[in-house]
């Protein structure tokens, strides 16, 4: 643990003084100014779904009154959860000239509502592994989805050497203070998404912060997996970079502003749905106008419930078609309706 420093602005003066130095120069260009970066081709997405008849809403969207709202068309690809305090739309996207099948997510939350973790064995963080679906239906989420997969760090390597988890924190607790000192250039670089009580999301690099200076500064929930995709509304430079360009199924929460998230939920390793680059994750999170968006863990790990049931299909890698079973998940809502 670095000592601290005697000084009297309090850790969260500090930490907010260091993301917005940290947000410059992480995006200032080096030497003459670059050329902008080519975007991907955008890609050709179905036709929408019928939008269901819902009980009256208000003005931002909720429920009017007491109750729940509940739409499911796998067919069409559209799901639906609607309360006073609540909103989680699923739509299933296409583009079969890639081809890649994804689920983007939008969340709305008012009042108390906010993101929960759960963790199967929380005397023993990153034991007792079970298949994230069974974990959401068991908690009755409305939305449940893979979070960093921390479990997987907290092992030994084929080598036998203990591995960097990152920084993790859950309900408040700290699991692991453990990070890299500096930022790196490969997957996971560990790079944090802070989860607050007033429903803020943020973005940093690994080295920014201790676990215990986020404590203090009001963290419930922090996330290491990384990269950073955007932070301030500004695309990480690193997506640009060949360390990031290779095909496979991802998975990134955004947040748009306090009360309203994204989520992306993209299927790979498969013949209908090959993957993406994170590059055109970022710009899917920035054109849907997220500020805030971290890379979670993908591949066979992502994983997308609603209401206790998983929509994406399994990816297939070395021969075996299957998602892996987890320690821990992130969720909202809780729903009484079977």
């Amino acid at each position: 643990m670095r000592k601290k420093q005697k000084h009297n602005e309090s850790h969260a003066a500090r930490i907010r003084r260091a993301a917005a130095l940290a947000a410059v120069l992480a995006f200032l260009p080096l030497g003459a100014p670059a050329e902008p970066h080519p975007t991907l081709k955008p890609m050709v997405t179905a036709e929408p779904a019928v939008e269901p008849e819902t009980p009256a809403r208000d003005a931002e969207g909720f429920l009017e009154e007491d109750g729940e709202f509940i739409w499911e068309d796998d067919e069409g690809g559209l799901w639906m959860y609607l309360s006073r305090s609540l909103q989680v739309v699923i739509r299933r996207q296409k583009d079969t000239k890639i081809p890649l099948v994804w689920f983007e997510t939008d969340i709305r939350t008012r009042g108390e509502e906010r993101f929960r973790t759960v963790q199967t064995n929380p005397e023993k963080p990153g034991k007792s592994y079970r298949f994230p679906y069974d974990i959401a239906k068991d908690e009755g989420f409305v939305l449940g989805f893979t979070d960093d997969f921390f479990a997987e760090r907290m092992k030994k390597d084929k080598n036998g050497k203990s591995q960097v988890p990152g920084i993790i924190i859950r309900e408040g607790q700290i699991i692991s203070s453990r990070t890299y000192t500096k930022r790196r250039n490969y997957l996971p670089n560990l790079a944090m998404m802070i989860q607050y009580p007033d429903g803020r999301l943020e973005v940093c690099e690994c080295y920014e912060h201790t676990a215990e200076e986020l404590l203090e500064a009001g963290a419930l929930n922090v996330f290491s997996f990384g990269p950073v995709l955007v932070r301030d509304g500004e695309i990480n430079e690193q997506m640009y970079s060949g360390s990031y360009r290779s095909i496979e199924p991802r998975h990134a929460l955004g947040m748009v502003e306090p009360g309203h998230y994204v989520l992306l939920s993209i299927q790979g390793r498969r013949k209908d749905s090959k993957g993406t680059m994170l590059q055109r994750v970022a710009e899917m999170m920035k054109e849907r106008g997220v500020t805030q968006a971290l890379n979670l863990d993908g591949g066979n790990t992502m994983a997308i419930m609603f209401r206790g049931r998983m929509l994406n299909k399994e990816a297939v890698y070395q021969g075996r078609q299957f998602v892996r079973s987890v320690t821990s998940l992130i969720g909202i809502g809780k729903t009484s309706i079977p």
